[in-house]
């Protein structure tokens, strides 16, 4: 159930309501010889003696049976049935039993609205009353038909009641609107578009009437503006609520969302970089309050650094977020790090970070791996080969087979004939895919191997 602004109906709101019903309908003198229309009959009065006692003693199903004894010999659309309803009613409420409660305080009303038995006032809090009841039942069930029969009453009977007067109170145009976009999201399935766009005008109109608005009023037109997927509008609540409840850290969670939701969809490129820098300055804004410093949350913010092409600044941020912890440290975000070096030339630091990680993660060949092919692009096939041995002994490579020909290309070209032609035999069992360039390195190999014999035996 969303936004159920109805809190749990106060038993003893109901039992205060029930005694000043009574006082306002018994007579001074319960044996008047005859009542008014608006007053209960000498013999119901009689008996409404006996309620004080069940009240005192919080007799609520001795409150019950006397009111279901008065009606047994109430005279139809008569005061003395009304009333006993309203009690009855109220009694029910004090039990606990909502559903039970609302046949009599729908006879109360509909029996006082033919009659004029009760005061305008009173008929208002019955109103709500009903509205609240079959709004709290309708959270209760269930089945979906049944549910939306009940929602259906309490938007009747609370918009009766914001009809009737000329100010409705901040709380109950609140709860109208909470049903409107409750009736509208009970299929979430197939949102009813019709109740959705009621919910969001009345927002609006409850917004620029009220000096001080409360903030449900703020989150249901965002929920609306959700719903129909209107991101724009949408980041323009949530910067309003953002500066008005900064301390609130769900409003920047969703502002950031938001605002990478809308570069992703962006259509340009320019469009797109606006929509990655606003979400930028909205997490460092909420960073800055000491919201949103998960370790997700700042690697998040690398990644948008990179997507606009920031890479100096990205580097900086994951460099110092891996060291310090506060970014989830894994081989493969130190292998970025690595990579964004490599892009600025700075193959020596990349180099460092990677025996960094390599402290943190000793047991995995990738990170080896990785330093043998700077160290390659460097010219140092020395260190490529020490290192390509290292990973190869740790193991936990990505692609052993390439691995092994990338030391068959390197010990070719140091000569270490023998430990090239191992590599480039394991590199052929162990390929991934077809590498056309393998046979003729295992040819060359095996020339050389095979000139090398020659030599030997000519001496």
């Amino acid at each position: 159930m969303l936004f159920p602004h109805l809190k749990t109906i106060s038993r003893v709101a109901a039992g205060t309501w029930l005694v000043l019903a009574l006082a306002s309908s018994i007579p001074q003198s319960l044996h008047a010889q005859q009542a008014s229309v608006n007053q209960p009959s000498e013999r119901t009065a009689n008996e409404l003696v006996k309620i004080q006692p069940l009240i005192d003693g919080q007799d609520w199903n001795g409150v019950v049976e006397l009111m279901q004894s008065i009606l047994r010999y109430a005279a139809p659309n008569s005061f003395d049935q009304a009333l006993a309803n309203d009690i009855l009613s109220k009694a029910y409420l004090q039990l606990g039993d909502y559903a039970a409660s609302l046949p009599p305080l729908e006879a109360a009303y509909n029996s006082a609205v033919a009659n004029g038995f009760f005061e305008e006032r009173s008929q208002l809090e019955r109103l709500y009353l009903l509205a609240q009841i079959y709004y709290q039942e309708a959270s209760t069930v269930k089945v979906p038909a049944a549910q939306a029969q009940l929602f259906s009453k309490a938007l009747g009977y609370i918009e009766k009641w914001i009809n009737s007067q000329e100010s409705p109170s901040a709380d109950g145009r609140m709860f109208y609107i909470s049903l409107l976009y409750n009736q509208a999201v009970l299929d979430p399935q197939k949102i009813d578009m019709g109740f959705l766009k009621k919910a969001q005008q009345q927002c609006q109109e409850a917004l620029q009437a009220e000096l001080a608005p409360k903030e449900g009023l703020y989150l249901i037109l965002l929920a609306t503006l959700q719903q129909e997927g209107d991101l724009a509008r949408t980041t323009d609540l949530l910067e309003l609520l953002a500066k008005q409840y900064p301390a609130k850290q769900t409003y920047w969670q969703q502002l950031f969302a938001t605002y990478s939701n809308l570069s992703a969809e962006a259509k340009r490129p320019e469009e797109a970089e606006s929509y990655n820098l606003r979400a930028i300055v909205t997490l460092e804004r909420a960073q800055a309050l000491g919201f949103m410093n998960t370790p997700k949350d700042n690697y998040n913010l690398v990644g948008i650094y990179f997507n606009i092409g920031q890479f100096g600044k990205a580097t900086e941020l994951l460099h110092a977020g891996l060291r310090s912890g506060a970014i989830d440290a894994d081989i493969k975000k130190w292998e970025l790090l690595a990579y964004s070096f490599i892009q600025v030339n700075r193959e020596l630091t990349a180099i460092e970070v990677l025996k960094e990680a390599i402290q943190q993660f000793p047991e995995s060949g990738q990170l080896d791996n990785q330093v043998a092919q700077i160290y390659y692009s460097l010219n140092q096939s020395e260190e490529s080969y020490r290192y390509l041995n290292s990973a190869l002994a740790k193991g936990g490579l990505d692609n052993v087979g390439a691995v092994h020909y990338f030391k068959a290309y390197i010990c070719f070209e140091l000569q270490k004939l023998d430990e090239a032609l191992v590599a480039i035999n394991l590199a052929a069992e162990l390929q991934r895919t077809e590498n056309a360039q393998l046979p003729g390195l295992r040819q060359a190999i095996q020339d050389a191997i095979a000139n090398r014999e020659a030599a030997t035996k000519a001496l």
